[in-house]
């Protein structure tokens, strides 16, 4: 689907009343925050980054623009490395922040960092929108949700009514199987065919 149809849709329903249906760039901003909630919460993309580790060179950082988190390494051989968020212990990697780790033992090895990644950016309203259909509703309910949160603060019974549709959309989505769990089952390289 595209920007367009869910601009569309919205400024004849939720939005009808309020001035935000007039603000097209407001208004795909708001699109892009549902996107990236819907992302967020459902786990909907989940990418790998190849890293040449160097024995002379302990810290490394995702290159890719779309890192969200950085959740498992694995090395070439398609084995887990080990991974601590406290100093001390058994590991093979520290966590330092959402995109970035640190080797304990760096040698020459292929590592495959896998992470989540954030939604394509929406910038105009001929873009396409990467989300299932069934997704589509909780959307445009979270769209209704920020244009009356922000917009019209007078009014938070309505914006707290749509805020608890969206929860009950994302639940509804949850029982239906749309969450992608980060078990290390699932995020198994070979299974996934990366190697």
């Amino acid at each position: 689907m595209l920007v367009s149809d869910v601009m569309e849709i919205a400024k004849v329903s939720s939005l009808h009343n309020l001035a935000i249906a007039k603000n097209d760039k407001a208004l795909i901003k708001f699109i892009y925050l549902g996107v990236s909630e819907l992302y967020r919460r459902f786990n909907l993309s989940i990418k790998v980054e190849p890293i040449n580790i160097n024995p002379d060179l302990a810290l490394y950082e995702l290159k890719s623009k779309d890192v969200s988190l950085l959740l498992n390494l694995y090395n070439s051989k398609s084995q887990e490395l080990r991974q601590t968020d406290v100093l001390g212990g058994d590991y093979d990697y520290k966590i330092i922040n959402y995109k970035s780790f640190m080797i304990k033992y760096p040698k020459n090895d292929l590592v495959f960092a896998i992470y989540k990644a954030t939604p394509p950016k929406l910038e105009h309203e001929y873009d396409e929108i990467e989300l299932p259909d069934a997704m589509i509703d909780a959307l445009l309910t979270y769209v209704a949700y920020m244009g009356h949160s922000t917009i019209n603060k007078d009014n938070i019974n309505e914006s707290s009514a749509y805020l608890k549709r969206f929860d009950e959309a994302c639940m509804e989505l949850e029982m239906q199987g749309y969450r992608i769990p980060l078990s290390n089952e699932s995020l198994d390289l070979r299974a996934k065919g990366y190697i």
